[in-house]
């Protein structure tokens, strides 16, 4: 804790200051290679290795009296997955960020000469709000991204987040963080609400949708772009052919994961009508404490539809044999699908992770939220000696382009071959 005091401590007192704090030393480190942040990001990977007791007390500090999580669940649905995305960033950061150049292959013909590269920089300062119901993984995934990709990082916890929060940056600071980089605010609303106004580039929100609209509205006026993921009303469907028990287990396990506050958590069940007697018996046995609602269905257009009745597109399970489960995977609105398993597949550090509707947009994890916290910059050079279109206007130009066009986007090779030789008496007589 003193490590991260000292980082604190650092930091001026005012919203302003403390930005203004973190865009010099975020300069500085954007400056650094990227070899050199990823040795930072190793370290991490190790020090989470060393210290996952002391890091599953403090997420589970938050809970509630008589609702403390299983160590074993933490270090499984937090700890471990947090480590593998280290590991992720280690191995694919480097392919991912690198500069992508553009030769002459694909190069429209009238740009004969110029050569561009896509480069990906850093956006500057990221704000995180992060959830109470995962303190330390999803708020931690997406500070490492921001960091490996050259950014400095406003972290607001959730209610009962602070000690999660306050636990990684020790860590972050012992594997060689530079300080001022991380910046950990209260867990008061007001925080985040000054630190926009403050000023920062880019905001990651995980929250509730009433949460993502206020916070969404104070972005606007500063014109702030946003990564939200606002939760959801996860559907679960069961096709003929399920295997009815795996189905029953996988409800228990949704439904009790973490208290059930599990964003992608089964909220809705759709069964196939020759199911419903079977899979009412096993759910029954379950005893489980928030009845989930059953819908059953007799064709897959109506189990979609009752499915897409909800607002709420952030993820789905379906349970049945794989290549209809697939085909009815391909119709489902949602941001990521499950087949035949539920919530645990997306903690694989290469998924990225984000819904659609009033489960937000943008993603985090993976290579796509790793990318959603860079900003893309073009370098473009021409070579040559003559470049026409700085000279003054000639009659013939209209005729250029035409032949241009008929040579190299017309169908059929004769008109192609007329647009040829249009285009070389073009040319003669644009010189003469």
């Amino acid at each position: 804790m003193e490590n991260v005091l000292r980082h604190l401590h650092l930091l001026p007192d005012t919203a302003t200051g403390r930005t203004a704090a973190l865009r010099a030393a975020q300069a500085e480190w954007a400056a650094r290679p990227l070899r050199d942040r990823l040795r930072v990001v190793r370290a991490v990977r190790h020090g989470i290795a060393a210290r996952s007791a002391e890091l599953a007390q403090a997420a589970g500090a938050g809970a509630k009296k008589g609702t403390a999580r299983p160590e074993a669940e933490i270090l499984s649905s937090e700890i471990v997955p947090l480590a593998d995305a280290c590991r992720f960033l280690e191995r694919q950061a480097p392919r991912l960020l690198a500069t992508r150049r553009l030769g002459s292959e694909g190069r429209p013909a009238w740009l004969t000469g110029m050569e561009a590269e896509v480069r990906r920089e850093p956006l500057g300062l990221i704000l995180v709000i992060a959830p109470s119901n995962y303190p330390l993984f999803l708020p931690g995934v997406q500070t490492l991204q921001a960091l490996a990709a050259g950014n400095a990082v406003l972290w607001k916890p959730g209610r009962g987040g602070a000690a999660a929060a306050a636990a990684f940056a020790a860590i972050l600071d012992e594997a060689g963080l530079p300080a001022g980089l991380l910046s950990i605010l209260p867990e008061d609303p007001e925080a985040a609400r000054r630190a926009i106004a403050a000023g920062v580039d880019k905001v990651l929100l995980t929250g509730s949708a009433a949460t993502g609209r206020e916070v969404l509205a104070g972005l606007a006026r500063h014109l702030v772009p946003a990564v939200t993921e606002l939760s959801g009303e996860d559907p679960l469907f069961v096709l003929p052919g399920a295997d009815l028990d795996r189905v029953a287990r996988a409800v228990r396990f949704g439904r009790t994961l973490n208290q059930g506050e599990t964003c992608i958590a089964p909220r809705r069940l759709f069964v196939h009508r020759s199911l419903a007697l079977a899979l009412e018996a096993r759910l029954a046995a379950l005893a489980l404490d928030p009845p989930i609602p059953v819908s059953l269905f007799s064709t897959l257009t109506e189990a979609l539809a009752g499915a897409g009745r909800s607002p709420y597109a952030l993820g789905a399970s379906i349970f049945g044999p794989e290549e209809a489960a697939v085909a009815l995977a391909a119709e489902v609105r949602a941001g990521v699908v499950v087949i035949n398993d539920l919530i645990v597949p997306t903690a694989d550090p290469r998924l990225p992770f984000g819904g659609r509707g009033e489960s937000g947009f943008g993603v985090t994890r993976g290579a796509e939220g790793l990318l959603e916290l860079t900003a893309l910059k073009v370098v473009a050079v021409r070579r040559g000696r003559r470049l026409f279109h700085l000279e003054a206007p000639h009659p013939r130009d209209a005729d250029l382009f035409r032949a241009y066009l008929a040579l190299t986007h017309a169908a059929g090779p004769r008109t192609r071959l007329r647009g040829a030789v249009d285009l070389a008496r073009a040319l003669v007589r644009r010189r003469k």
